[in-house]
């Protein structure tokens, strides 16, 4: 059952920390977090994310006891996803607030938010487990 509420909680997170920033943050305001190692800036960036497929292989693992890592990253990467796409089809663009100030300058010139690090930890946990069963 968690699975299945999980994309759920990722898409109302993020859409209210969206929101704060939206409603706090200047365009290209940077606020200094963690000892000025994250900042905190809203962009507005155009984004989709196709989720297709996705949300009916979570449904067909929800019921199984096994497969718990497997349901983590779908629903990690369904609610991101759901997130990203709601805001684009709602507004036209979605809104990165984090940014890192270490790494590489190209690394320090992007934008993220929390749909995208669900995202991302939801596919690399996949292709994780995909690796792993392949071998």
């Amino acid at each position: 059952m968690i699975w299945t509420l999980l994309p759920g909680a990722v898409f109302l997170a993020d859409g209210c920390l969206k929101k704060k920033a939206e409603e706090e943050l200047k365009e290209n305001e940077q606020i200094p977090v963690c000892k000025g190692h994250i900042v905190l800036r809203k962009v507005e960036i155009l984004t989709f994310f196709l989720l297709s497929g996705l949300w009916a292989r979570l449904g067909a693992l929800a019921g199984r006891r096994k497969c718990k890592a497997k349901k983590l990253g779908l629903a990690l990467t369904i609610g991101g996803g759901m997130s990203n796409w709601y805001d684009r089809h709602k507004r036209g663009y979605v809104t990165d607030y984090v940014s890192f100030r270490f790494g590489p300058e190209k690394f320090r010139r992007l934008v993220f938010n929390v749909s995208d690090f669900c995202i991302f930890f939801g596919l690399a946990l996949l292709t994780a487990i995909s690796c792993r069963e392949s071998r």
